[in-house]
């Protein structure tokens, strides 16, 4: 009897220090497991002609600007990418495609939880303008301001031509140096007239009697456009370079 409970006793002892030991090295190896310090990021992109068609969704790179080394990826036919192994941080992605402006998605925060980071907004990208502007005529009708636009190739009912203009008081005005940029607008007639209003030009910034100048590019349905925080503008890189120069007219 005496052995018996001589036995349960050194049991339950041993079975105490096990018990402890397996404890403090489940701690012990816990404590010692680094934290996560990078993970993937991964989205898609959609992607179109100059208009609203859809195309191939694969090699277009998508690369972490200011990578070093270069962090990149190249999507799949699915459009999809996985950028691996990247630090955590704050970044700017940038995507291109050779016929296709420049596009950035600028301020995306990769969180520091370990698991990837995954882009819910897809974005929709489209290629460069081929619209040339080949002519803008202002002319100001009582309280309004029409713009008369020409354009190579022009706009018909089945091949849509898109366009967005500028505008400011400095005669140097372009798609770079603006004071307003508008909306873009479909050419379905060539020339394409737009109608300004005095009061959608005093929304803009400008009073009656100012003299504002103006300049029309080809721009494309889906533009790549982005906001730039360091320059306080807002970039447009499908526009088509190619067109007149800038023209005025005064507020009425």
């Amino acid at each position: 009897m005496r052995f018996v409970k001589y036995f349960i006793r050194c049991s339950l002892v041993w079975f105490g220090v096990v018990t402890l030991f397996s404890a403090l090295s489940c701690s012990s190896s816990e404590e010692n497991v680094p934290a996560a310090t990078r993970a993937a990021i991964q989205g898609s992109v959609n992607l179109y002609d100059e208009g609203t068609v859809a195309l191939d969704r694969a090699n277009m790179t998508v690369r972490v600007e200011g990578s070093n080394p270069v962090i990149s990826s190249t999507t799949n036919a699915a459009g999809q990418f996985v950028l691996n192994d990247v630090p955590f941080g704050t970044y700017t992605l940038t995507f291109e495609k050779s016929g296709y402006g420049t596009y950035k998605k600028i301020g995306l925060v990769h969180q520091t939880n370990g698991e990837a980071t995954v882009l819910t907004n897809t974005p929709s990208l489209g290629q460069l303008s081929t619209t040339t502007i080949t002519d803008v005529v202002p002319s100001v009708t009582g309280n309004t301001v029409l713009l008369t636009i020409t354009t190579n190739p022009g706009g018909n009912t089945s091949n849509r031509r898109y366009l967005r203009y500028f505008l400011s008081t400095n005669n140097g005005v372009s798609a770079t140096n603006y004071s307003y940029y508008s909306p873009i607008y479909t050419a379905q007639i060539n020339p394409f007239v737009k109608t300004l209003t005095q009061t959608e030009l005093q929304n803009a910034g400008f009073t009656s009697g100012q003299v504002v100048y103006v300049r029309v590019y080809g721009e494309s349905f889906w533009d790549n456009a982005y906001d730039q925080p360091e320059l306080n503008r807002r970039i447009f890189p499908n526009l088509n370079s190619t067109t007149v120069a800038a023209t005025s007219f005064i507020v009425p």
